[in-house]
């Protein structure tokens, strides 16, 4: 069995020749997380080898796309997605001359899938910035902030980059999460220290003992999914693929007065499309577009009523093979 699979469910890095430089990118965060002290993470690998009788177990962790921890205003919130967008998941509000909305874009891909693409060459990234922005022609300028391509570095300066890249900073388009707290690293970070059992504190305090943002919607959700499942004796990992899926798009919505089936693909007229994965989202801000009965003035306003989550699987440690179990990780 295959795992650290393309999350966008595309054929497109192993096109490019990047699948399994992004493997080995993936596999480092499981194998680093999975060597902690006494925590219950797991290698993925490890819950491909239960029996039938004690199978592993995916669950999704949800929240709120709206970041509660920022003190700022929703026009604020919406205009400076950078500094104030942290609940691993960012959108660009499209506007027109006018300074109606067009659109709304939201994603929650992380940058190491365009890094493993950086890693082959600059026109495998330009294709990866293609899918996801057709037509998009970027320079070497706009992507790595040199006028020259680095094949060494390349990948370290696409990231470095982004708050300045035009493709992502929302003046040509919007790639990937780029928040300093929106990470693959404080994912797994908060996976791994919150799966240390406390069983002398409450799971819903542990969020305070480690690197978990209480503030935040996501932190303390996943910490206490990890401590539950840790207490109870389970191992946990992060689900194959890794990220942060766009879930549902509640409210009531309508045009012109009649209600839409927002979530439905066949009924929403085109307005929300979700792709990549669950990964990136579309709101075609249409004349006459409503939620809850107000006109549609920022992606702030969207964003109090998008779930994102992610996947956690989980198994009896007594289950897993010796090699796998919690102090006897058995890791190259």
């Amino acid at each position: 069995m295959l795992f650290y699979t393309d999350p966008t469910h595309s054929n497109l890095l192993a096109s490019q020749g990047a699948l399994e430089y992004y493997r080995d990118i993936v596999r480092a965060f499981y194998t680093n997380s999975a060597r902690i002290p006494n925590s219950n993470f797991t290698p993925i690998e490890a819950f491909s080898k239960l029996t039938a009788e004690t199978p592993a177990q995916t669950s999704t962790v949800s929240w709120i796309a709206f970041p509660k921890s920022a003190v700022a205003t929703v026009a604020q919130i919406d205009r400076q997605r950078i500094q104030l967008q942290d609940e691993y998941v960012e959108w660009h509000t499209q506007r027109d001359s006018n300074g109606a909305v067009t659109e709304i874009i939201f994603t929650t891909e992380f940058v190491e899938y365009y890094q493993a693409l950086a890693r082959v060459s600059f026109d495998a990234l330009v294709a990866g910035i293609r899918a996801v922005i057709p037509g998009a022609n970027p320079t070497v300028r706009e992507l790595l902030g040199t006028d020259t391509d680095r094949p060494l570095d390349r990948d370290l300066r696409f990231r470095e980059h982004l708050p300045q890249n035009p493709w992502n900073n929302g003046e040509k388009g919007i790639l990937c999460l780029s928040q300093g707290a929106n990470t693959m690293s404080a994912l797994f970070t908060l996976v791994h220290q919150c799966g240390i059992p406390k069983p002398e504190i409450d799971p819903a305090e542990v969020c305070d003992n480690v690197s978990c943002l209480r503030a935040r919607n996501s932190d303390p959700f996943i910490c206490i999914a990890c401590q539950n499942q840790a207490q109870g004796s389970r191992a946990l990992s992060l689900a194959d693929p890794v990220g942060i899926k766009i879930l549902k798009l509640g409210g009531i919505w309508a045009v012109d007065g009649e209600r839409i089936a927002i979530a439905n693909p066949d009924g929403n007229r085109g307005i929300w499309q979700v792709s990549r994965g669950g990964r990136r989202a579309v709101l075609k801000v249409v004349p006459g577009l409503t939620l809850d009965g107000s006109p549609i003035t920022m992606g702030t306003q969207v964003s109090t009523q998008l779930s994102v989550g992610v996947d956690v699987i989980t198994a009896p440690e007594s289950a897993l093979p010796l090699w796998a179990r919690t102090g006897q990780e058995v890791l190259v």
